[in-house]
């Protein structure tokens, strides 16, 4: 190629970049979920990831111009996939927590829920240090909902740690477990399911900050700023232009998951 050709093309090349726009990003990510915790996230039949939080992270990523690669881990193993720099960043209902933030930076919180128990209808169990004595409960092992039964009922509950919620709500069918503890929303998508025809809510909604934190954040490797700040700009902007209303609604009509209170 002769050097006025040479030139040439390199004009027409950066003429290419200026037209994408100053903001233009033509980066793929890979994005960490569980992929099995309905409604927030699940795997279809056909291998895809659906459900809240995908819906919500592809309008994230698209804000910041990212392109979201979801990749599938197990909620346990999240946090060490990302440090061993399996995925970028994780975005799949982690509770911002001070000890989680020792290892891990957080985003904005983006949604926050109360906590509760539901147990077999009938069951009489009242949630209470006399009420739950003795009382087998399913949890996501290491998660803040397990600390938070080792916190405020120690000695008096047996915690049983499960890597997802479909364990946790088989074992509860199969009378493994008297109870399940975890997010009010993903208990209230069980008990709308067949199987969960026989069970209910039991007690009141739970909220502890100390414990449950915030709110729900995307989580990044310590020290990757312009990463989390971009997702943190994303955030503000799906809040303000009604995006995140609108997705809240399709899952979540009439519930208010809004976390923006908290920045």
């Amino acid at each position: 190629m002769t050097s006025r050709r040479m030139v040439v093309a390199g004009l027409a090349l950066l003429g290419a970049v200026a037209a994408m726009g100053p903001g233009a990003r033509a980066e793929t990510l890979k994005v960490a979920t569980e992929a099995s915790f309905p409604p927030f996230s699940q795997t279809e039949a056909d291998g895809r990831i659906t459900g809240f939080e995908i819906d919500l992270g592809n309008a994230v990523c698209a804000k910041a111009g990212i392109t979201c690669e979801w990749v599938k881990q197990d909620f346990d193993g999240l946090i060490a996939g990302l440090i061993a720099k399996k995925y970028d960043f994780i975005f799949s209902s982690m509770s911002i927590t001070e000890e989680r933030k020792k290892a891990v930076d957080f985003s904005l919180p983006y949604y926050q829920t109360p906590y509760r128990f539901i147990a077999r209808k009938g069951a009489g169990i009242e949630i209470s240090d006399a009420g739950l004595q003795g009382k087998k409960v399913g949890v996501y092992a290491g998660a803040t909902q397990d600390k938070y039964l080792q916190a405020k009922y120690a000695g008096i509950v047996e915690p049983r740690g499960y890597e997802n919620i479909d364990q946790i709500t088989a074992d509860l069918v199969a009378g493994r477990i008297d109870l399940s503890f975890n997010e009010a929303l993903a208990q209230a998508e069980f008990l709308k399911k067949p199987e969960g025809a026989d069970f209910e809510f039991v007690g009141p909604e739970i909220r502890d900050d100390a414990i449950f934190g915030v709110g729900v954040g995307a989580v990044f490797r310590r020290g990757e700023d312009g990463l989390r700040e971009r997702i943190d700009g994303a955030l503000r902007e799906v809040y303000k232009d009604g995006t995140f209303d609108g997705i809240a609604g399709k899952y979540f009509p009439g519930v208010t998951i809004r976390a923006d209170a908290a920045w």
